[in-house]
């Protein structure tokens, strides 16, 4: 069963059948039947809500978003630490010592008995060997590096006279009792699970990773050679690994189009398990193939439109199964297939595993060369960008109208020519849906 849980508002009352239509309203079109990429992406968007939030383990929440304030029950950490390798002692002690070219220290070993809350755990002109991350010994205020100390067999010499709180961590340093250790909402990384970790936390509230089913569309009555496996496939690997680095938990079917029984039964039995359905190829410029919009149409409802974007323009979603399981159709050229991706498939995960911004956060940049563009068409262009000072210069890697996989594995970016000109010029600023890290001149 899926675990999405769709929109209060969706569905709308188709006139003509009387019934009450599963998608909401669509939006508005241009002259030319079109819909915005941005209104198409928030149509999208408006038929779906996060998942339900389960309980997850820490080691298993990485990249997860919080559903609930996480609040410190206690200071973070308890009592102050060392936070290095060196020797606990009290800075006092030091200025008490007598005056010589080196204060000496003799170095005791503590008993595993605690002290009472009041007792000093060492004597003046002691000092206790710790560990970084280690509580320090009642009475100490100070630690001195083990590089700062010459150290005897019953004593050290201190090299550098240290100072109250020196690589020392007071209690509630990262988190006061009561405070929130991290909000609702954050998404979690390697450096939030271990301050949670530190703050006594082993499972969190988050949302689930979206369960995806990456369907691969086939035809097996046009196929040649069907024993030769070359070239099959590279949209599906790509949407697979575009969804997973997206912390989507993804698996392939394979439906073919001159067998739709079995392709319906096939898909029916994934549904169970999915919380959204990405099928790759089917679609075209010139619409959904007859034999796939039949069979997702015997499965559920699904709308297909057209979309004032280029590459790409014929954009599919639905919802199919039993459990009403969302389907968004994406087509099968790649250099198309990468922007569906980005524009519409990215932010419906997003929002599904419940972390904000659902759309991509534009980064800007400037054209490093004129670009053709077409009023009224947002045009979305793999380039490579190039940090030059204080900010990037695009250049494109794939010629538009064309699919070239070498070019998009050299892109560093998706760049949005603006849809309200016909020519942009060198030195116009461009927003930019980062895919990697921008190379830097030398």
């Amino acid at each position: 069963m899926g675990l999405f849980s769709r929109a209060s508002h969706r569905g709308h009352t188709d006139s003509e059948a009387g019934a009450v239509s599963l998608l909401v309203e669509p939006p508005a079109t241009d002259s030319q039947g079109r819909r915005s990429m941005e209104d198409h992406r928030d149509y999208l968007l408006s038929m779906v809500e996060p998942l339900s939030p389960l309980g997850v383990s820490l080691v298993d929440a990485w990249g997860l978003a919080l559903c609930e304030d996480i609040k410190a029950d206690g200071d973070v950490p308890p009592t102050p630490v060392a936070e290095t390798d060196g020797f606990a002692m009290c800075a006092a002690d030091i200025a008490a010592l007598p005056p010589g070219r080196r204060p000496i220290l003799d170095l005791v070993t503590l008993d595993d008995d605690e002290p009472d809350d009041d007792a000093r755990a060492f004597a003046m002109g002691e000092t206790v060997a710790v560990r970084a991350g280690q509580a320090l010994p009642a009475g100490a205020d100070t630690v001195v590096s083990a590089f700062d100390a010459l150290v005897g067999t019953e004593d050290i010499k201190v090299k550098v006279l240290p100072q109250e709180g020196d690589w020392v961590r007071p209690a509630g340093a990262e988190a006061a009792d009561g405070e929130i250790v991290m909000a609702i909402g954050t998404r979690l990384d390697d450096r939030r699970s271990a301050l949670l970790a530190a703050a006594g936390f082993d499972r969190v509230l988050a949302r689930p990773r979206t369960r995806v089913a990456v369907v691969d569309v086939v035809d097996s009555s046009i196929m040649a050679r069907p024993d030769d496996g070359r070239g099959r496939g590279v949209g599906m690997y790509m949407i697979n690994a575009a969804a997973r680095a997206d912390d989507a938990t993804t698996w392939r079917i394979e439906i073919d189009l001159a067998q739709p029984e079995s392709s319906i039964e096939r898909l029916g039995d994934e549904l169970i398990r999915a919380d959204l359905v990405l099928t790759v190829g089917g679609l075209t410029d010139d619409g959904l193939d007859p034999r796939l919009d039949e069979l997702l149409r015997e499965m559920g409802e699904i709308d297909v439109a057209e979309v004032a974007m280029r590459p790409g323009r014929q954009h599919g979603f639905g919802f199919i199964g039993d459990e009403e399981t969302p389907v968004i159709m994406l087509p099968a050229d790649p250099y198309a297939l990468l922007v569906a991706y980005h524009a519409f498939a990215r932010p419906m995960l997003r929002k599904l595993m419940g972390v904000e911004p659902y759309a991509h956060e534009a980064v800007l940049c400037y054209a490093d060369h004129d670009f053709d563009a077409e009023a009224g068409t947002a045009q979305i262009v793999a380039c490579k960008l190039i940090q030059d000072r204080d900010h990037y210069l695009a250049s494109a890697t794939v010629p538009q109208r064309h699919s070239q996989l070498p070019g998009l594995v050299a892109a560093d970016a998706l760049v949005v020519l603006p849809g309200d000109k016909a020519r942009v010029y060198r030195g116009e600023a461009l927003p930019a849906w980062l895919l990697s890290e921008p190379g830097i001149v030398a």
